[in-house]
């Protein structure tokens, strides 16, 4: 025993220590086995005699944790593709929750996944599965990642100061605190989900449905289906609309909208007619895609669940300017029929058309005033097209969510 403690002292007074850590905890989020959390409040318990130091730790873990969680992020990015194509309930039963998870609660699903036994790997590469944009995704791990690195040092440091004269422990002591830690919050969110299904299982048929026609009620006057034809059927592009940023290739960085919530859900639907490039495209260079409900189609699009006041400032943005209140897209989205178009403006994408209605809820996007035959078409540059086939590519893999629209602008 004492020749394993010498050992085991040895190894944590090691500068090596802070790369065994950081590397641990990389493969925790790929390889949920590794028992990163053991060895960092192994090590922290150690370091409440002042070797290793605490904030070396801390540092290395974070860092481990934040380069893995990216990793398995990725993994899900590439994967999105071929999972757009399963047809089993459980999977598209875990990934719509998954989606609805992040739409409402966004990069704190991240923060949260760090503390939940598995929760970071099916936090991390659902958050790539789902595209949820890779700014954003540092930001909140980031976050995630420093709050459990101080969450498992200080409590080994606890265990270390408690017992200072008996590491090992020490050691136990603070695996302890951490397993009743997490054994507890485990418990209360188990018995919550209990007593909701009891809840459910209990409620008369009629009001599920009733409470379902409440819900789409007040969507239809808060929310739209924007449904995009262009780049914005990428989601990360979508993203830099809705939260900011730069999209690859472009030459504009985006301000963001008011709300910078994602989209609530979406989905892969054909519309009637066919897109052309005209105009001088100043995120892109080259033409813009427009759409003409006049020419045979279809063409592929995806549908976007996002507020009114979000779609008016994507709009904006769409058109170079910043989001501001008081937009009329705000109003005409909810006051014109199905089957209608309206121009707020000459600009590019100030025409309004409304498609339909999915359950009440108007299907919309905006477009040109002028239509294929009446302008110059111009070649759209390569990044652009780029962005496009990343998006057709999404509305192929959603198009077991197909939502069909009957447009007649």
């Amino acid at each position: 025993m004492d020749f394993a403690l010498e050992l085991l002292t040895a190894t944590l007074a090691s500068p090596w220590v802070y790369l065994l850590i950081a590397v641990a905890a990389a493969l925790d989020s790929l390889v949920p086995i590794v028992p990163s959390e053991t060895l960092l409040i192994t090590a922290a318990t150690f370091a409440a005699t002042g070797q290793p130091h605490p904030a070396g730790l801390v540092l290395a873990a974070a860092s481990g944790a934040l380069l893995g969680d990216l990793a398995a992020h990725l993994v899900g990015r590439f994967a999105a593709t071929e999972v757009g194509r399963w047809r089993w309930s459980r999977v598209a039963k875990l990934l719509d929750s998954a989606h609805s998870a992040f739409s409402h609660r966004g990069g704190t699903v991240l923060i949260a996944g760090r503390f939940v036994p598995g929760g970071r790997s099916l936090a991390t590469i659902g958050s790539g599965l789902l595209g949820f944009p890779v700014r954003a995704f540092l930001l909140w791990d980031g976050i995630g990642s420093l709050a459990w690195a101080l969450y498992s040092t200080g409590i080994g440091l606890i265990g270390g100061t408690l017992f200072e004269d008996r590491p090992l422990l020490g050691v136990a002591v603070g695996i302890g605190i951490a397993l009743a830690i997490t054994g507890s919050a485990e418990l209360v969110r188990r018995l919550l989900s209990l007593r909701q299904r009891r809840r459910t299982r209990h409620r008369p048929r009629f009001g599920n449905l009733q409470t379902r026609d409440v819900i789409m009620e007040e969507m239809s006057q808060t929310h739209v289906w924007y449904v995009s034809y262009g780049s914005n059927m990428a989601r990360d592009r979508l993203a830099c609309y809705l939260q900011g940023g730069r999209p690859p290739g472009a030459m504009v960085t985006y301000p963001g909208a008011r709300d910078g919530t994602l989209p609530q859900a979406e989905a892969g639907i054909d519309l009637p007619g066919t897109i052309y490039f005209a105009g001088e495209s100043k995120v892109w260079g080259g033409g813009m895609a427009f759409y003409d409900h006049s020419v045979p189609g279809p063409t592929p699009a995806k549908a976007y669940l996002i507020t009114a006041e979000q779609f008016a400032d994507v709009a904006a943005q769409e058109m170079n300017r910043p989001p501001e209140p008081d937009s009329p897209l705000e109003r005409l989205v909810f006051d014109l029929p199905a089957g209608s178009s309206h121009s707020v403006g000459p600009g590019g994408y100030e025409t309004l058309l409304v498609l339909d209605h999915a359950d009440g809820v108007p299907m919309v996007t905006f477009t040109a005033a002028h239509g294929s035959a009446d302008t110059e078409h111009t070649q759209p540059q390569e990044p652009y097209l780029a962005m496009l086939r990343t998006g057709t590519a999404e509305v192929r893999a959603a198009s077991g969510l197909r939502l069909l629209a009957a447009a007649q602008v």
